[in-house]
């Protein structure tokens, strides 16, 4: 199974992507901050030979456009759904990974039409009081400067966020928070500002909640299944944040048995 990279044309500008060719209704990937839609490789590959695959670049990250100002998670929104109808696909399942747990929530709740399901890994379930906190927390990445001390701060990020453990992949997350300094910040004031615990009580289809049993949102898990009754939980081996790549066959598996109960 080949994965085809292209792009698509929105008004805004370009957006890039990974594909798969298949049968049936998509399935979509939105990845986190500060990655792209190589994250959804590993998972990819696993899901070879069944339904068609789409792993998107969040614009500001990858080889997507980036825009300007200080987008709203609206805004994101707006901009996947742009590549989508530019791609006519009318319906879609939905794999969110951090960041894009929150694109998938907002597209969801803009359009409840396209989407069929949401499978969700890394849910940052903050409310209003603890968003205020992480909004002051969040500090504006480094701009390049001639000593190169911007490198060194954003491997001490990298490396804080994923450990030591896996070189290669600590390398492709450095690579992408390099390319993204602009994208990041963007990425993460908009997430902050989102109410995510509304748009999924409000969402308007099934919904399954993943947990690597170290993502840093771990503690958060058991709260938002308690509040969501209606919401299937599972709670998947070691990966943090890069469960996608870390643990991707158990993902895959979650989602095809979980899309599968929903048809």
């Amino acid at each position: 199974m080949s994965i085809i990279k292209a792009y698509v044309e929105i008004p805004d500008g370009q957006i890039h992507y990974r594909y798969a060719h298949g049968n049936g209704e998509p399935i979509v990937f939105f990845h986190r901050t500060p990655s792209s839609s190589l994250s959804f490789e590993p998972m990819m590959r696993l899901l070879a030979n069944g339904r068609p695959l789409y792993a998107f670049d969040t614009p500001g990250f990858g080889h997507s456009f980036t825009p300007p100002g200080m987008p709203s998670i609206a805004d994101y929104g707006k901009w996947m759904k742009d590549a989508l109808d530019a791609l006519e696909i009318n319906k879609c399942s939905i794999f969110g990974n951090h960041t894009g747990v929150n694109i998938a929530v907002e597209l969801a709740r803009a359009h409840p039409h396209l989407v069929s399901a949401l499978i969700l890994n890394g849910i940052a379930y903050y409310q209003a009081e603890e968003r205020r906190a992480f909004r002051d927390r969040i500090r504006k990445p480094m701009e390049p400067d001639a000593e190169g001390t911007y490198v060194q701060e954003t491997w001490k990020m990298v490396t804080g966020l994923l450990g030591k453990n896996d070189p290669h992949l600590l390398h492709e997350e450095f690579l992408g928070a390099m390319h993204a300094i602009a994208g990041r910040h963007q990425a993460f004031s908009a997430v902050v500002e989102q109410d995510l615990p509304a748009g999924l009580r409000h969402a308007p289809c099934p919904i399954l909640a993943l947990t690597a049993h170290d993502d840093i949102f771990r503690d958060k898990f058991d709260v938002l299944l308690s509040d969501n009754p209606t919401i299937s939980g599972k709670v998947l081996g070691s990966g943090g944040i890069c469960s996608p790549e870390r643990d991707a066959e158990a993902n895959a598996r979650a989602l095809l048995t979980f899309l599968s109960d929903s048809d």
